[in-house]
């Protein structure tokens, strides 16, 4: 799969990343991040880049089971809706509807709730998880010993910031699908990482919110069910000099892979096809998934294969029942593209075999009310969709 995310790391502050050949300049990589403030770190099983070495758990992973929400529980607008409200974007009653319907929270086989995972006097406790295909949001509460606060950090005003990993590898956090479970060096990820706002910041609890975007091939799916352990060696935080200071240190290992539902709606695309003008080239959708949180897609291209310009998905744009635009491709894009060919003096038209298929996918910014979505857009093709 064609995910051109490296690029996209230069603004966090990250140390160590391991990411291995060469990435062309891609029109849709600045789509498939979608928290900011963020901190970052990869994995990936794509076989174009280097993968990070990944340690076998030092303990053994504490079991979980997923379940729907209970009456009586914190709904998943409560859970996550800090995620995706930022700024003046508050989210509609259907969109929280939409959160609280895929959320699950976690229990220990004990029923218990929640279940936490102590080492060295510091407990961390898997809250709840919101995810689809490609995207997966897990809710953590770290508490420290009474006396070792965890204040709220702000990057710019502090010059410091939380890490889940620390500098070298035997620190890194980890997910590690079921051995046996994917062929080998399939299985990828990037990992962004927030804490949250503290109503006391400057107890010893803090909230945070890790997010696992989706590098794997062979279609594999962060919500298949697949048991897969994350391993969380410490929390540091990390100053401007990319200095790291541990708060605490421990295994803490959770199986967060099990039992996921999904939302995803198939789309009437194939065949539709749509044209570059100015690349001179054709794409011909093959399929696409709508979700509450991605559109997925795949594309025959005939874009000349190059090292320098990759091909992208195309015109694509997602209309409510109201009339409003929920998503569109910007032509910004565009005009960055005739830029970047004037000032590396790449001369048109490229040259080579076709790209031919590639997937992808489109990670949302807010959640998406299936039900209210009129149809997606295709270049001048209208797909209708009937989510209910």
């Amino acid at each position: 799969m064609k995910r051109n995310i490296s690029d996209l790391l230069d603004r966090y502050p990250v140390e160590d990343m391991e990411l291995g050949g060469n990435t062309p300049y891609s029109l849709t990589r600045i789509k498939e991040i979608t928290m900011k403030n963020i901190h970052t770190e990869t994995k990936s099983g794509k076989k174009g880049f280097k993968p990070a070495h990944l340690l076998a758990a030092a303990a053994v992973a504490a079991a979980f089971t997923v379940s729907a929400l209970a009456a009586g529980r914190l709904l998943g607008g409560e859970l996550f809706g800090d995620v995706f409200s930022r700024g003046d974007g508050s989210l509609t009653p259907g969109q929280v509807e939409t959160i609280d319907q895929l959320v699950q929270t976690f229990e220990g086989r004990d029923g218990s709730i929640p279940a936490a995972v102590t080492d060295n006097g510091t407990s961390i406790t898997p809250i709840a998880a919101l995810a689809d295909e490609n995207i997966y949001y897990l809710r953590l509460r770290v508490e420290t010993p009474e006396g070792t606060a965890l204040p709220d950090l702000d990057w710019e005003w502090d010059g410091a910031c939380y890490q889940l990993f620390g500098p070298e590898t035997a620190d890194h956090l980890t997910l590690e699908p079921a051995e046996g479970a994917y062929p080998a060096d399939t299985f990828g990820y990037q990992l962004d990482f927030r804490s949250l706002s503290d109503s006391e910041p400057n107890d010893n609890v803090k909230e945070f919110v890790v997010q696992f975007t989706n590098l794997s091939d062979d279609g594999i799916a962060l919500n298949d069910g697949v048991s897969k352990v994350l391993t969380i060696r410490g929390l540091w935080t990390q100053d401007s000099d990319k200095g790291y200071t541990p708060i605490f240190t421990g295994t803490f290992a959770f199986d967060i892979g099990l039992n996921f539902q999904s939302q995803a709606v198939e789309l009437d695309a194939d065949g539709l096809t749509w044209r570059h003008d100015l690349l001179d080239y054709t794409n011909t959708m093959q399929a696409m998934t709508l979700s509450p949180l991605s559109l997925s897609y795949r594309v025959d291209s005939t874009m000349p294969e190059n090292d320098r310009i990759s091909a992208q998905v195309g015109a694509l744009k997602i209309v409510l029942k109201d009339g409003s635009v929920f998503y569109s491709e910007s032509t910004e894009y565009d005009e960055q593209l005739a830029r970047y060919i004037q000032e590396e003096n790449i001369t048109l038209p490229l040259t080579g075999e076709p790209t031919g298929v590639f997937e992808n996918y489109i990670v949302f910014d807010q959640p998406l009310d299936l039900s209210q979505v009129d149809y997606v857009q295709y270049g001048d093709n209208k797909i209708p969709v009937n989510a209910g």
